[in-house]
């Protein structure tokens, strides 16, 4: 399994590249006003109006710093209605990949309501790094505001 670390706040999290689409530099984004505070904000992405959500404030209630390694990590994010969105994630310290195999991965022994995103745990010579699960990761109110669902005319 190949992971794409990243920080957030002194912790180490990744993600499953498989879901990766590609990893841009830090763009200026477009506020969205009355968003919830994860909403970093919306960009053109190839043409794509594409939102962009900041992991460190979902992680940590702290917006990304923009640095050098910060970057926006562009993801097939799938919805309840099996509609596939192209999502942003922004965060900081992405810097490199990580593999690690399954079987080393550790599961969580604290759960926390309204964070089912947080994953497995791989234990390396730097410390822990948490997996997000991306298909936990958005709430469904967060995912209605980011993909309203599509209004047919009948």
């Amino acid at each position: 399994m190949l992971l794409l670390q990243f920080q957030a706040g002194p912790d180490r999290y990744g993600l499953d590249i498989g879901q990766v689409i590609e990893v841009s530099s830090l763009v200026s984004l477009r506020a969205v006003p009355h968003a919830p505070p994860q909403v970093a904000g919306t960009f053109n992405y190839r043409g794509t109006l594409t939102p962009v959500v900041d992991l460190t404030v979902l992680l940590t209630g702290s917006p990304s710093r923009p640095r050098m390694s910060t970057r926006i990590i562009l993801v097939n994010y799938q919805g309840e209605d099996g509609r596939f969105h192209i999502l942003g994630l922004l965060a900081e310290a992405v810097t490199e990949m990580i593999e690690c195999k399954k079987e080393n991965l550790q599961q969580p022994v604290v759960g926390v309501d309204g964070a089912a995103y947080l994953g497995d745990t791989i234990f390396d010579e730097r410390g822990s790094l948490q997996v997000l699960d991306m298909e936990r990761l958005l709430t469904r109110d967060l995912l209605f505001t980011l993909f309203p669902p599509e209004v047919t005319n009948g």
